[in-house]
């Protein structure tokens, strides 16, 4: 798809300026180098200086370029990519774990890496196979299966990331919100931020008999409920629902959290989505496409 492409091409081709342009500040500014310094051997961080102007770089700009012109070897580029970028951060993390140092390379590393797997499945070949329909079943065994789906990712996309994003950042001593009756408030609002992502749960098991996954969807185009106001419900729910934990937490770095994984759905994996309800239902869902947003409620 020609969208995720080029969008990969801008994310790759900036990766690549942005590592040159980090390698400039560290060599030019010694304030900015102690940022990012790891232990007290100046050495180790100079370490990685070769490998990110010889391979990260290049490769970088390299993904770039393929991703640009929809080549075949586009997907190939991307995940060596994101290799690359993966080795230096999961070092880095445990380096930081061993001497309580480097920290802030993990926070600018760790989005790095994510985003470049996200855009590398999105290019490639196993994104498009990611959506399969569901196995044929009632609409109380689909809903109790969209139930225990439910519990798994907010478990660790709402409570163990931001948690362990929360520990790093006290860590790092980063200023954090606190006022009066935050929890109490927090949970209100993560209770009313939910409310769509539960009724698109129930209305997609019921009507459309399946669940919201891309690996187990619905065989049927639901346009009911939710659906009604909204294209994406739950992805709008879960937008709330973590503005709303990062307001619980009062952490700055759990709502860039949040902010990462609306653009990450809004770039990458809701074309990809939609490309695949153009192919199954065709005219109908491109007739409910162009009379119902995508982001904003219209009632």
């Amino acid at each position: 798809m020609k969208k995720i492409d080029r969008t990969a091409s801008t994310y790759f081709a900036f990766q690549g300026a942005a590592v040159f342009a980090w390698w400039t500040g560290i060599s030019v500014d010694e304030g900015f180098r102690a940022v990012f310094e790891m232990g007290t051997d100046r050495a180790v961080l100079s370490s990685f200086l070769l490998p990110d102007l010889i391979f990260l770089a290049p490769a970088s700009f390299a993904a770039a370029w393929l991703c640009y012109k929809g080549h075949e070897y586009k997907g190939i580029a991307a995940w060596f990519v994101t290799g690359l970028i993966t080795y230096p951060t999961v070092y880095n993390f445990a380096f930081s774990l061993q001497t309580d140092s480097g920290w802030w390379g993990v926070i600018f590393m760790a989005p790095a890496t994510l985003w470049s797997g996200v855009f590398a499945l999105g290019v490639s070949a196993p994104g498009r196979r990611m959506f399969r329909q569901t196995k044929e079943g009632s609409g109380r065994w689909m809903f109790a299966k969209t139930l225990t789906q439910i519990v798994v990712v907010w478990s660790l996309i709402l409570g163990v990331f931001p948690y362990l994003i929360v520990l790093l950042e006290r860590k790092l001593g980063i200023p954090y919100l606190d006022f009066s009756f935050q929890g109490v408030i927090s949970e209100v609002l993560f209770m009313i931020a939910s409310i769509p992502g539960v009724w698109s749960a129930w209305v997609m098991s019921m009507e459309g008999g399946g669940t919201p996954l891309p690996l187990d969807h619905a065989p049927k185009l639901v346009v009911s409920g939710p659906y009604r106001y909204i294209r994406n419900p739950m992805a709008f729910s879960g937008i709330g629902q973590g503005l709303v934990v990062a307001l619980f937490w009062g952490s700055p770095l759990v709502a860039v959290y949040a902010l990462i994984g609306s653009l990450i759905w809004q770039l990458v994996f809701r074309p990809l989505e939609e490309e695949d309800l153009e192919k199954r239902f065709g005219e109908p869902y491109l007739e409910y496409k162009n009379s119902v947003r995508c982001w904003v409620p219209k009632f």
